[in-house]
C-alpha cells in the first residue's frame, strides 16, 4: 500500500480533516468576513496545530476546495444510490432525485447553509438541479407536456426555495419541500 492510499483510508486521518472543516464551518458562521479567517484560527478551533494542518492541505483555499469536492462526491452518490434507484435498476425519476438531493441538504444542513453563500459553489449546485429539471422537462414533453416558464427560471427559483429552507432550520421535510418545488414545475 502505497503512502497515498494509507493516508486516504488511516481513520486518524479522517478525523483529523474532519475537525478541520468542522473548525473551518463553524469559524465561517461566526465571522462575516472568511477572508479574514487565518490558519491558526482553524487550528486552534478545531485543537490541532498548524503543522497538522499543512500536512493534509495547502492554505484555507485548497481545505475548501476540498470539502467542496468531497460535498459534490458524496451529493452525487446519495443521488446515484438511493432505495427507489435501486429498485427500479433504471435512472430515478425527477421527484426521486429531488427527494435525494434534499435528503442530503438536510443531513448537511450545517454545512450548506455555509457553502451556498460560495458563488461557485451554488452554479454547482444550480447545474445539479438543471440537470434533474431537464430530466424532467423530457419525461413532460414524452407525455406531451411543457414547462410554463424557461427551465433556468424554475432551477432559480427552486434553489432560492432550498437556499430559504437550509438559513431558516430546514423547517419542512425533505420529501415535503420536493412536493412543494414539483408543484411549482407542474404549474
Amino acid at each position: 500500500m502505497s503512502n497515498q492510499e494509507k493516508l486516504k483510508t488511516d481513520p486518524r486521518i479522517k478525523r483529523t480533516k474532519k475537525m478541520f472543516k468542522e473548525a473551518l464551518i463553524s469559524l465561517i458562521q461566526e465571522h462575516e468576513d472568511a477572508s479574514k479567517l487565518t490558519v491558526q484560527m482553524i487550528a486552534d478551533r478545531a485543537e490541532l496545530n498548524r503543522a497538522t494542518f499543512y500536512l493534509h492541505y495547502h492554505d484555507i483555499h485548497d481545505l475548501m476546495e476540498q470539502m467542496i469536492e468531497e460535498v459534490f462526491e458524496e451529493l452525487n452518490d446519495t443521488m446515484k444510490s438511493s432505495p427507489e434507484g435501486q429498485r427500479t435498476m433504471k435512472v430515478q425519476t425527477p421527484p426521486g432525485k429531488l427527494v435525494s438531493f434534499l435528503e442530503h441538504f438536510y443531513r448537511n444542513a450545517r454545512l450548506y447553509n455555509v457553502m451556498l453563500e460560495n458563488k461557485d459553489f451554488r452554479k454547482r449546485v444550480f447545474g445539479i438541479l438543471l440537470d434533474i429539471v431537464t430530466y424532467s422537462e423530457v419525461n413532460r414533453r414524452a407525455k406531451g407536456q411543457s414547462f410554463q416558464l424557461p427551465k433556468e427560471i424554475l432551477v432559480a427559483s427552486s434553489l432560492g426555495i432550498i437556499t430559504w429552507w437550509i438559513q431558516e432550520g430546514t423547517p419542512y421535510s425533505p420529501s415535503y419541500l420536493a412536493e412543494l418545488i414539483m408543484q411549482r414545475f407542474n404549474n
